[in-house]
């Protein structure tokens, strides 16, 4: 049997709940991923040029630390759900912070993220391109009304 976690990045609550409905369908085992300085809505604020999340995102060598989640989980896995937001067509660099730790080298990614209207292209081209030895599968987007039907299309037409 396969061992499967969804690793999660979430601070509104959007890219929980889509978690928690992959979750449902798969039988995966939940794990939040949180920065180690959580982000305060001021630090949320896409309007301003000068909060965390724009310096962040415009920082390509920003590397926000992270909590330590679960890691053995993570290692014992050879699945792995791995959600976000997308801020500014990207994901947030926590994610790189957690790839960069080589917990996913090798094992079968399948990224997801939430987002109103930004596609996931961009953001699954720079993973692909910058860590090479996560086997990456496909990706896909999700708004905040997603159904479990949604997640089982996703990952039957993926091959999953």
């Amino acid at each position: 049997m396969h061992k499967q976690v969804i690793l999660y990045f979430s601070n509104t609550g959007h890219t929980q709940a889509v978690a928690q409905k992959i979750a449902a369908v798969t039988g995966a085992k939940l794990l939040q991923l949180n920065a180690k300085q959580p982000y305060t809505t001021a630090d949320l604020d896409y309007d301003d040029a000068t909060s965390r999340t724009s310096l962040e995102t415009a920082d390509e060598t920003s590397r926000p630390a992270i909590q330590t989640p679960d890691m053995s989980a993570l290692r014992e896995a050879d699945t792995i759900y791995l959600g976000s937001p997308l801020w500014w067509g990207q994901v947030p660099h926590v994610i790189n912070t957690l790839v960069e730790t080589d917990v996913l080298r090798g094992k079968r990614v399948w990224q997801f993220c939430t987002s109103g209207s930004t596609a996931i292209t961009k953001a699954a081209k720079t993973l692909r391109a910058d860590y090479p030895a996560v086997r990456w599968e496909p990706a896909h987007r999700f708004t905040s009304t997603i159904t479990g039907q949604e997640v089982e299309t996703w990952l039957k037409e993926s091959g999953h």
